[in-house]
């Protein structure tokens, strides 16, 4: 009997055997949720001092460039000294009006002067918009030619310019018609251009000309008859 006791009581020194746990899908080795991944970094490539020390001197190289252009053309600027051309009208026609309620129908020719008045430098002006305008009305309009003006030169051209049934709102029209009736229309003449300066193989940007001439009187021998330029040509105005 005693005997038996023993062969069923657990040895001295050991721990008593731990229950066993289930093991399966069921089972979880770690009772907390992994945390999300990590943001990816991609590898950089290995820093080339070369080509750090390459761009920054290309960098230097192009703004050094831009400078020593910039400061020879302001130099060349300075040095010449360009100078607006002069213009002028010079005589001035239209053909008998024909104004009818707030339709207008007349042709005009006007003849401009133009001087040139720099020593070294060359004029080339792109093509010209010339418009007449009365009042707040713009009574005809045409594009002309370009061409080249040299050193000191003056030359004049003819701008012909068609108004066919142009409109003219009615506070206009009765100041048109009352002025003709008076025997003298007094007009503005507008040209704008895109001009450069040029002299050798150096050529100056393109800038735009305006030309305002404010004052061009035409005068008519009859109310229904053609107008001319009256007294002295007429000096305009040149901005750029």
């Amino acid at each position: 009997m005693e005997d038996a006791h023993q062969q069923h009581k657990p040895a001295t020194g050991y721990p008593a055997a731990q229950p066993s746990y289930p093991h399966g899908p069921t089972a979880t080795a770690y009772p907390y949720p992994a945390p999300p991944p990590g943001p990816y970094y991609p590898e950089q490539p290995p820093y080339n001092p070369r080509r750090a020390t390459f761009l920054r001197r290309l960098i230097v190289a192009t703004i050094a460039v831009l400078i020593i252009i910039g400061a020879i053309s302001f130099i060349i600027w300075l040095v010449l000294r360009p100078r607006l051309p002069k213009f002028s009208v010079s005589s001035a026609s239209v053909t008998p009006f024909n104004l009818s309620s707030t339709q207008l129908t007349a042709n005009w020719e006007i003849v401009f002067s133009v001087s040139n008045p720099n020593k070294k430098m060359t004029i080339e002006y792109g093509t010209f918009s010339a418009s007449v305008i009365y009042g707040n009305a713009v009574l005809a309009g045409n594009a002309l030619p370009p061409f080249s003006q040299g050193k000191r030169n003056q030359t004049s051209f003819t701008a012909r310019l068609a108004a066919l049934s142009s409109y003219v709102d009615d506070y206009d029209a009765r100041a048109l018609s009352a002025d003709r009736a008076r025997g003298s229309i007094e007009f503005r003449v507008r040209l704008f251009s895109w001009v450069r300066y040029r002299t050798g193989a150096w050529r100056t940007r393109s800038h735009l000309m305006r030309v305002l001439c404010r004052h061009v009187p035409v005068g008519f021998s009859s109310p229904r008859g053609a107008g001319s330029l009256s007294g002295a040509p007429r000096e305009c105005e040149v901005d750029m």
